[in-house]
Parts: structure tokens; C-alpha cells; sequence
């Protein structure tokens, strides 16, 4: 669902723990699965005709939430509704049509981020099978290398749905690589804007075929989709960087989305004007 929202600073209600052979199995790496309070606070409120999907940002530490609600406001964003949960992604009440994996550009899902996703969304008994589909699906758009920066879009097989512990009605990834492999991405000054453009970009695409019956098989228009702060774990990026980048490439992609014919030749002055504003945040 696209509005299950609560009033600011108010308390989702207690979830029930998680199963005792989830919590037994986790890894260090699994955070993002650990039991946790969720707070879910809405965001800036939502024009009707909004080019952008409900965000659900997952925040495990105010930080993360805090820098993003910093950036939401200090851009002025009215046309982009995000609701902030603090906890982990076991723990989320509200329901979302795409996850996004923000990890490598190989499609191993099996560390942070992607240890949970794989855990909620691959059969029970077949840990590997997401991996295995996005792998399919990588190999098919890339030959099996996804160049950080980019998304590819993976339906989420749906015979995976009643073996496995998608509580969300969840039916599509996105495969979002900040990196090639684990590693420090602070070289990377733009990955996230980047990463954030694609998969709205992504989005639209998919929305666009499913509206023209232009896709094969079962399909639905994504209008909803949660994500976790890109590149701050391994990548080392700042919470900073993170929101003001991700920020950034929504505020463009809306102008971009008003404006066709701007957007669809654009003059010198116009680019330097959107390429300075990204470089303005290289050193958050």
C-alpha cells in the first residue's frame, strides 16, 4: 500500500517477534533483520500526479533518517511522500512493491543488506535462489556485470511467494550496484545520485510497458518501493552525502519529468548548473 502512514513521531504498533529460526541463523552481517523498534514517520506530503513512487526509507539509526528529512527540507521537496521506518526490514507493517539491493554489481546477495533481502524473499529452504535469479537476470542485461550506477528490474519469481517470508506483497528488485565488489566508494563522488537516477529511470521504463501492455507475462505499474541509506556500510559513505545525493536526483529527475522540452536539450549553461549542484555535494 502506498499511504500507510502515522502521525509524526507517533509509534507503529509492536510487532510480534521474529520466528526463533530466523534470529537463529542470522549473521553479524544481517542487521538489518535483527529485531528493532519501527518507528514510521511520514514525510513531505504528495502531489497526486507525482512521477515518483511512495518512498519507504529503512533507517536503522536516526542518523540516517535524520539526514534525510535535512535534505528533504533544505531542497524544498513537496512532490516526493516518503515514510521513514526505523528498524529492521523484519519489523516493516507497511506493504511495497519493490526492494531495492544498493550492494555489488555481480548480484550475490548474501551480505548486509542483501543477506536480509535474501532471507525474506528467497524460498525458505533455497537461500541462493534470489541470487540465482538476479545472477539469470544480470547475465541476460550485462553478461553477468551490472557497471555500479546502474539498475536492472527482476520480478520476483512468483512461485518464490508462498515458500518464503514476503509479508509485503512485494513483487519486484531492483538491482541497484553502488560498488563492483565490497569495498570503500568515497572515490566514487556521484555513485548514489547515480544509482537513485537509474532506478527511477527504471521505474518509469517498467511503468511506461505495463501501461502499454507492452510486457509479457504478469506485471503491475510499481508505485511503491523501499530502500536503505546507499553505500554507508562498507562503502563508507556519509549519511550526508547519501541523503543530499539521493535528494538531489529526485528534485532533477522531477524537473526533468515537468520539463521535456529542457530536459530533452539541454544547453551548456542548463548542464553545468545540474552537474555543479551534484559536485556540491562531493565533500559531505
Amino acid at each position: 500500500m502506498d499511504s500507510a502512514e502515522t502521525t509524526h513521531g507517533s509509534s507503529a504498533p509492536t510487532p510480534a517477534k521474529p520466528s526463533p529460526d530466523i534470529a537463529s541463523t542470522l549473521t553479524p552481517a544481517s542487521d538489518f533483520t535483527q529485531p528493532g523498534c519501527c518507528i514510521a514517520m511520514p514525510s513531505a506530503s504528495r502531489q497526486n500526479a507525482s512521477p515518483i513512487p511512495h518512498i519507504h526509507a529503512l533507517c536503522m539509526e536516526d542518523e540516517y533518517s535524520t539526514a534525510l528529512q535535512a535534505a528533504v527540507e533544505s531542497h524544498s521537496l513537496s512532490s516526493v511522500s516518503i515514510t521513514y521506518h526505523n528498524c529492521a526490514l523484519s519489523f516493516v507493517e507497511a506493504e511495497f512493491d519493490l526492494i531495492v539491493s544498493p550492494a555489488n554489481s555481480y548480484g550475490r546477495l548474501d551480505g548486509g543488506f542483501d543477506d536480509a533481502i535474501s532471507r525474506s524473499f528467497s524460498p525458505r529452504d533455497d537461500y541462493l535462489a534470489l541470487t540465482r535469479a538476479a545472477q539469470a537476470k544480470l547475465y541476460d542485461e550485462w553478461r553477468g556485470f551490472a557497471p555500479p550506477g546502474t539498475c536492472t528490474l527482476l520480478r520476483i519469481p512468483d512461485d518464490f511467494h508462498a515458500r518464503s517470508r514476503n509479508t509485503w506483497n512485494t513483487k519486484y528488485l531492483a538491482l541497484c550496484p553502488t560498488m563492483r565488489v565490497p569495498q570503500n566508494v568515497n572515490w566514487d563522488h556521484e555513485v548514489i545520485y547515480e544509482c537513485t537516477w537509474s532506478l527511477l529511470c527504471a521505474i518509469d521504463k517498467h511503468n511506461r510497458a505495463v501501461r502499454e501492455g507492452r510486457l509479457s507475462g504478469r506485471h503491475d505499474e510499481i508505485r511503491s518501493l523501499l530502500m536503505v541509506p546507499m553505500a554507508t556500510g562498507v562503502g563508507a559513505v556519509s549519511p550526508e552525502r547519501w541523503a543530499n545525493q539521493t535528494v538531489l536526483a529526485f528534485e532533477h529527475y522531477v524537473d526533468a519529468m515537468e520539463n521535456e522540452s529542457k530536459w530533452s536539450s539541454l544547453e551548456p549553461g542548463d548542464i553545468i548548473e545540474y552537474a555543479h549542484e551534484v559536485e556540491q555535494t562531493w565533500e559531505l
